[in-house]
């Protein structure tokens, strides 16, 4: 087969491709429903709701065929994706990040032991209430912000199991901080709680949105590059 030959079957790959690899219409879908709540305190009062976001305790294997959830073939779990923990295994570059709270960004198949050698991990910090006025001020735009679920280098969390409730209002994640961890310490890590399913949804594409989104300019040039 010639050069010239291949062309046309990969042709038909990168059309059958082309609304899958980079599509982000989820992000836009959260955007979309968020906006049409109106107001930031109720949009966080939706987004805190028990069970909206996160579910706590985490989700565990044996719980889940205790409920007949998982079936008998299924490779058991010690960590799912979009996972919340604690561990002091992780580094960024080059910098180790001291017990710090994570959102494990790995597909669940992949954190399997044995599956993987590291894991992605990333970084949550809280969002406190704020002494002054000015600081109160600040929180309350970044709330504005991050619940309208626009920012590409951040996502919104509720507070945590252990959060001051009279200081942390909220928590960040850190999407453009993505930190590193061998997988076999991120399996003995402490588990703070789950994401819901809608939470994994949205978490999901998020996750798709800095990974794979484009514009059509790079379309052209690689389209066009011989």
């Amino acid at each position: 087969m010639s050069p010239a030959d291949d062309e046309q079957p990969l042709a038909e790959l990168e059309a059958r491709l082309r609304e899958l690899s980079h599509n982000i219409d989820a992000l836009r879908v959260v955007q979309e429903f968020s906006q049409g709540l109106k107001k930031t305190k109720f949009r966080q009062a939706v987004f805190n709701r028990e069970g909206a976001l996160l579910v706590r305790p985490p989700i565990t294997f044996a719980e889940g065929r205790k409920r007949g959830l998982i079936a008998e073939d299924e490779d058991e779990f010690a960590l799912l994706q979009g996972d919340i923990i604690v561990t002091g295994a992780a580094y960024h570059m080059g910098e180790r990040l001291a017990r710090m709270r994570f959102l494990v960004a790995n597909s669940t198949c992949d954190l399997v032991p044995g599956r993987r050698e590291f894991a992605a991990l990333l970084p949550i910090q809280p969002i406190l209430f704020g002494v002054t006025e000015q600081e109160r001020a600040v929180t309350a735009q970044l709330l504005s912000d991050l619940l309208k679920f626009t920012s590409t280098r951040r996502m919104y969390l509720p507070p945590l199991p252990g959060d001051a409730p009279n200081e942390i209002v909220a928590n960040v994640v850190e999407l453009d901080r993505i930190a590193q961890a061998r997988l076999d310490g991120v399996l003995l890590s402490e588990r703070v709680a789950s994401l819901s399913l809608v939470g994994w949804r949205i978490f999901a594409s998020h996750l798709r949105g800095i990974l794979t989104r484009t514009g059509e300019g790079e379309v052209t040039l690689r389209k066009g590059w011989r």
